[in-house]
């Protein structure tokens, strides 16, 4: 029932390292203005909250009814709240089911297991309009919030300034100024730090994944076939995955299914899906929605900052997160199944020879096998999986 941003809190830090350079001169104002915006922000959504939480209970437990009616289980029965309209009717199709069950029992009457069988799908769709309803209410109080789900973003999972937000928190009550106010403690769900500075001191790492075959996820969209690799500083979040990009080949230029198959064909892999181009990708996202010195762009490249072979750019100072998804050439995909390692440079209009503001490196642990085992995959196995998921009607 509730949506992801609904939740605000801090993630803990399984990888604590020390950060390989200076913070950046901008990192200060950009994270105390965070802090300051967030307080109010978080306050608004913790009231949100608890508008959306008895919605939420509501729909679990009519979901809950919903699945004793289907498996005809009568034990909800002493559960059902008698002054609940719905909770009654439903005690009320239990008593009089279970009188026709033995009626049934009794005479073998075909007439009675079909006026079983209405009355329960009746009371389905009952029980089936009653969770719509509840749905119905919590999406249109959602979609008035959306601009609060926009702005709630760079608060999530964030580091925030313990003396700004004390600042903020003056005449405001709720859970972040509480934590703000106690002494540190493991089980907060926010983290503070006393100074800016103090957060590009932060790091934490993931290796690439392990990937997985292409499935469908619960709303029906392609998932897995993916490999991914994770990287912070403070709150600056960089994720790269490596994974196939499929799109309608009316989408693309006939050029660039032609580059797809010569990439394709280097590497020996195949793919036979007409109307489908295909081709190894990086989707890259970055939250870096202002700039933290006096860099206008942002690189991820192979090779010494100085020096980069660059897969992918994006603009400073765009306000929001940056995502791109980027087909490769069959020398990158080689490079990044030799296990030769990613970086992000924060550089300015120059793209090379110059001393990049800062740099966030991509751990290399588990790249190469998990690269290899992915073009594996493409090569031997994601066309059939493809097509059994097509023919699925999806």
């Amino acid at each position: 029932m509730r949506s992801a941003y609904i939740a605000v809190a801090v993630l803990s830090f399984p990888g604590i390292l020390a950060a390989q350079s200076p913070p950046p001169p901008g990192l200060a104002a950009v994270e105390e203005a965070r802090s300051r915006a967030c307080v109010p922000i978080i306050a608004e959504v913790e009231q949100l909250d608890a508008v959306l939480l008895p919605l939420g209970s509501r729909a679990d437990r009519l979901l809950t009814i919903a699945q004793a009616v289907a498996l005809e289980d009568p034990s909800v029965i002493r559960t059902l709240d008698p002054e609940d309209e719905l909770e009654a009717r439903v005690r009320g199709w239990f008593i009089d089911d279970a009188t026709l069950a033995q009626r049934f029992v009794d005479t073998q009457d075909a007439a009675i297991s079909l006026q079983r069988s209405v009355a329960r799908e009746n009371i389905k769709v009952v029980i089936e309009q009653a969770i719509g309803a509840v749905q119905f209410v919590a999406d249109s109080i959602i979609g008035s919030n959306a601009d609060l789900a926009a702005e709630a973003g760079q608060c999530d999972s964030a580091v925030f300034i313990r003396g700004v937000v004390l600042e903020e928190c003056e005449g405001l009550s709720g859970a972040m100024c509480q934590a703000a106010a106690e002494p540190p403690s493991p089980t907060s769900p926010f983290r503070f730090v006393d100074e800016a500075e103090v957060m590009w001191e932060i790091q934490e790492i993931r290796p690439w994944t392990s990937p997985t075959g292409l499935m469908l996820d619960p709303n029906g969209q392609l998932d897995g076939a993916r490999t991914f690799v994770y990287s912070r500083i403070g709150n600056v979040i960089v994720t790269v995955a490596f994974s196939p990009l499929l799109l309608d080949t009316a989408s693309v230029t006939p050029e660039q299914v032609r580059a797809y198959q010569v990439t394709n064909d280097s590497l020996g892999l195949t793919f036979a899906h007409p109307g489908l181009a295909f081709s190894p990708a990086l989707g890259v996202r970055v939250a870096l929605p202002q700039p933290l010195a006096d860099e206008t762009r942002y690189i991820i490249h192979f090779g010494e900052p100085m020096d980069p072979e660059v897969i992918w750019v994006g603009a400073a100072g765009t306000g929001q997160p940056l995502e791109s998804t980027i087909a490769l050439g069959a020398s990158q995909v080689t490079r990044l199944q030799a296990g030769e390692p990613l970086t992000l440079s924060a550089v300015g209009d120059e793209l090379q020879g110059t001393e990049p503001a800062f740099v966030i490196e991509l751990t290399d642990v588990n790249q190469a096998p998990a690269i290899r085992a992915l073009l594996g995959y493409m090569a031997a196995q994601l066309s059939d999986d493809l097509t059994q998921i097509l023919q699925g009607g999806t």
